[in-house]
């Protein structure tokens, strides 16, 4: 059995990762920008593009976040330069703290070297107070930049992002083209559809998936609220029920068709679902005639006539059995559902599982008229419902605890069973077949409706559906729109029928600890589990409704019972449902332009601003935007050098100072190592005066050769006075 269970799970596994698989094919979804609702219509502006394409833009915005990083350092330390500047004579700490603004590129290097410099002054005894600003500011820029760009990765969603299906192959569900020939494929569909579904709530809703099987749907799960100990919610009251207040309730709440479903839309084209469901043991001694006398034995199941399923015609008979020695005889229904186990050849008795499901839908139209063969007794009979009994076998299956749960009780015994190991103690089902009622009730909204009418009452699902498109969504768009999705809820989604319908005894959390032996005891609560089990697959089967809908049927063939969108609003719909994927990157483009914008701004300042305030103190005080220029690392290196007499520098307000062509410059001494200087070389003049006489020989053979001599061979031929020069220098000062 251990391996029978396992398979059972690998099984359920391998169909969820299917489901995720076949939501999330390339060629379905939108790829473009498109409106996420949720967000508004602004701040949803949403751009979705492949993963590889996704990944070059993600490195390309975290690349972009730290180039303006750089830049909004860039424009801070040359705004704290020019408020820390002065022109009177300052300690060596100044010169250094400005050093250091001017060249550290980033946030980071500059309160590294200022922490530093601040350190090494304070073995001096001096802690130089001026830098307390410019280290702050420097941690705050780097502090700032660096959430930025944890929060730049935001405005992509790689895992689990939200896409837009194309909805192309758009079709619904439609009993109306049913035929002969196409009955062994309906029922096919429905029961791929059907474990599908049961197996992403058994994993997805029980807390057993991976991340990754449950993220197909905008929520991997619906919620809803259980009520135990209410009041018998059919008419008959304790003449029909075990308990006056014995019930159970399961209320899905109010499910948003855009927040939970998945239909992209804005509020005013939005609807709201609610399903409520109560059930309670139904009493069985008095509705089951069972005739041990005859050959077979027979059961009939008295809770309202149903001719298609008695054979004796009997006004109140909703099913018959045939009891034969060792086992039961399929029942003669339609709806009969059987899960056998396995045959006990100690006792030639047939160990089961069996239910048998039937239901009556209040509203008569030409698919209900196939279902609604089952006329419920007045004790059952609620006008405003949909009503349904469930009909559960445990004949001869033995319990090794006493069960005490209304619907599974077995307290029969206790009797002898011969095992392998020895005598074992069972109990057997107090009753042949256990029954359950439930009562099973719709809502549909309009949430753009204000006050009680916004809503219709609880109605059976066709009833309720056909309301809300009369009465709450009036305009002929919205009513469109919503009739749309509500054929899925209504005509695609399963309830309690179809779940045990077409899984049968599988579709029973009891049924997944049944051995060969029997069955171990169970909780008295076990009815309760059952249906909150099922409960969970009816949440799942609409959300896979919505998004099958919008897809189209996969299955091959299943199109000619499936029809296709016959309105504009309809193909809106379709071409407007989100769901979750691995496979696609989605960006917020609102955050994309803004990110891009915002830097682009910050670059263009860090670009310009240095300039523009030179231009603005050229007239008036033009010391800080000097000093800014000299504090270059070229341009004190210039500084150095002419200090010492080495080279005749040009483009001393420039980025880049330069010498003559061949000139040398001073070389660092280094004997003294703990104190190197610059000192000129005391050849640097003769290497300087042999290169201008080549140069001079150079000039003069050109001469001899051209009778036309330009103007600069005759300036550097030329001796020009001391006073030219001096001239020309306080020219070029001020100019900077």
């Amino acid at each position: 059995m251990a391996l029978i269970s396992l398979k059972r799970l690998h099984r359920k596994s391998t169909m969820s990762t299917k489901l995720v698989q076949s939501a999330v094919d390339n060629k379905l979804v939108y790829l473009g920008v498109w409106t996420n609702w949720s967000q508004g219509s602004v701040a949803g502006l949403t751009l979705t593009t492949t993963i590889q394409n996704g990944g070059l833009l993600i490195a390309f915005l975290a690349l972009f976040v730290t180039f303006s990083g750089t830049c909004f350092w860039t424009i801070i330390s040359f705004v704290l330069h020019q408020i820390l500047g002065r022109r009177d004579p300052q300690t060596a700490s100044y010169h250094q703290q400005q050093a250091i603004l001017r060249n550290s590129d980033t946030s980071v290097t500059a309160f590294w070297r200022l922490s530093r410099m601040s350190w090494a002054w304070r073995r001096h005894g001096l802690v130089p107070r001026r830098t307390f600003l410019p280290l702050v500011l420097s941690l705050v820029t780097f502090g700032a930049f660096a959430v930025a760009g944890v929060f730049s990765s935001r405005v992509a969603t790689t895992r689990g992002g939200e896409v837009l299906l194309l909805g192309d192959d758009c079709a619904t569900f439609n009993a109306s083209l049913f035929t002969a020939e196409n009955q062994g494929l309906v029922q096919a569909y429905l029961a791929s559809r059907v474990r599908s579904s049961a197996n992403y709530a058994s994993t997805c809703y029980a807390d057993r998936g991976s991340a990754e099987s449950c993220r197909t749907f905008v929520r991997s799960t619906l919620p809803f609220n259980v009520t135990s100990s209410i009041a018998c919610p059919f008419p008959g009251k304790d003449r029909i029920c075990r308990s006056p207040q014995g019930a159970i309730r399961l209320d899905s709440g109010y499910i948003n068709s855009h927040h939970d479903l998945g239909i992209n839309a804005p509020s005013s084209q939005r609807f709201i679902y609610r399903s409520v469901n109560e059930c309670a043991p139904v009493r069985s001694r008095e509705f089951i005639r069972q005739n041990i006398t005859s050959s077979p034995n027979t059961v009939q199941l008295w809770y309202g006539g149903d001719k298609e399923m008695c054979w004796d015609n009997q006004p109140t008979c909703t099913a018959a059995f045939t009891l034969e020695s060792g086992g039961r005889r399929t029942p003669r229904n339609e709806y009969s559902v059987r899960y056998v186990v396995t045959l006990d050849t100690a006792t030639s008795s047939l160990i089961s599982h069996g239910s048998m499901i039937t239901r009556y839908h209040v509203l008569e139209d030409n698919y209900t008229s196939l279902v609604n063969t089952w006329k419920p007794i007045p004790e059952l009979f609620i006008p405003n419902a949909d009503v349904g009994v469930i009909f559960l076998e445990t004949h001869d299956t033995p319990f090794y605890a006493p069960v005490h749960d209304p619907w599974f009780s077995a307290t029969r015994g206790p009797f002898n069973r011969t095992a392998s190991l020895g005598n074992m103690t069972a109990y057997l089902s107090d009753e042949p077949i256990s029954v359950l009622g439930c009562v099973q009730q719709y809502q549909f909204c309009n949430p753009s409706i204000n006050g009680n009418a916004s809503c219709t009452p609880l109605r059976g699902i066709f009833q309720a559906a056909l309301m809300a498109s009369e009465t709450i969504f009036s305009e002929v768009k919205q009513r469109d729109m919503f009739s749309w999705s509500a054929k899925a809820i209504k005509d695609m989604a399963g309830g309690f029928y179809e779940i045990v319908n077409a899984l049968k005894g599988a579709s029973l959390l009891a049924s997944d600890s049944l051995s060969t032996l029997g069955q171990s005891g169970l909780p008295d609560n076990q009815w309760e589990l059952e249906l909150e089990h099922w409960f969970k697959f009816t949440l799942a089967d609409v959300q896979r409704a919505i998004l099958d809908q919008a897809t189209g049927p996969k299955l091959a063939g299943s199109g000619q019972f499936h029809s296709l969108p016959t309105t504009a609003e309809a193909r809106t719909v379709c071409s407007n449902q989100k769901i979750r994927t691995d496979s696609f990157t989605s960006f917020n483009l609102l955050g994309l332009v803004l990110i891009l914008s915002i830097g682009g701004m910050i670059m263009i300042i860090s670009a310009a601003l240095p300039c523009a305030v030179e231009r603005m103190q050229r007239h008036k005080k033009p010391f800080a935007s000097l000093e800014w220029i000299t504090n270059d690392t070229l341009q004190l290196q210039r500084l150095a050098h002419e200090a010492v007499g080495a080279g005749t520098w040009d483009g001393a307000c420039n980025d880049y100072p330069r010498t003559r062509k061949g000139e040398l410059l001073a070389c660092l001494d280094i004997s003294n190592p703990k104190h190197p200087v610059l000192r000129v070389a005391e050849n640097a003049d003769l290497v300087m005066e042999h290169d201008q006489m080549r140069a001079s020989k150079d000039a003069k053979g050109r001469e001899s050769e051209s009778t036309y001599e330009p103007a600069e061979a005759f300036l550097l031929n030329h001796e020009i006075p001391c006073s030219s020069l001096e001239l020309d220098r306080r020219f070029t000062d001020s100019m900077c």
